[in-house]
């Protein structure tokens, strides 16, 4: 099975998001046998609820957030994924310093989507950020959709 984990700052906009729209996508494709689906953050406090603008952004497309808690990204985390997926280049750096050996398997989200640029943060900004914001991620997502079934089928 393969086992995604989104990575962005505090757990709670970003990598929730993105979690939650892959796993919508997923569901829709008959894949849950075959791809989970988590997320962390770089400074997450544990536990924390989604931020109100990404569970705004999300219950706008008919997904709830209201069981998303925050984790702190670990070695553990990262040694269990088959694919981790950051929103920065920076996030990207710090998950290989956190783990060098997982270079193989971490990319940013433009990067693994043949895109250019960085899923900004919204946090702090008003609902159009956080919808501007989703909508970038699920873009990105179905760009990355074939990818992500191809790695599904060699992880077997």
């Amino acid at each position: 099975m393969l086992q995604i984990v989104f990575v962005c700052t505090g757990n709670t906009c970003r990598s929730p998001m993105a979690e939650a729209l892959l796993r919508e996508k997923i569901g829709q494709a008959g894949m849950t046998d075959r791809i989970t689906v988590s997320s962390a953050g770089m400074t997450a406090y544990g536990q924390m609820t989604a931020s109100r603008g990404a569970a705004s952004a999300m219950e706008r497309q008919g997904i709830d957030l209201s069981g998303h808690r925050s984790r702190l990204l670990t070695a553990q985390i990262t040694a269990a994924a088959g694919l981790i997926l950051t929103m920065t280049a920076e996030h990207k750096r710090v998950v290989l310093s956190i783990a060098p050996e997982a270079a193989e398997k971490v990319f940013t989200l433009t990067e693994f989507a043949d895109d250019s640029g960085e899923v900004a943060d919204p946090y702090g900004g008003d609902t159009a950020v956080y919808q501007l914001c989703a909508r970038q991620i699920r873009r990105l997502l179905d760009k990355s959709w074939e990818k992500i079934v191809a790695l599904a089928g060699k992880s077997n």
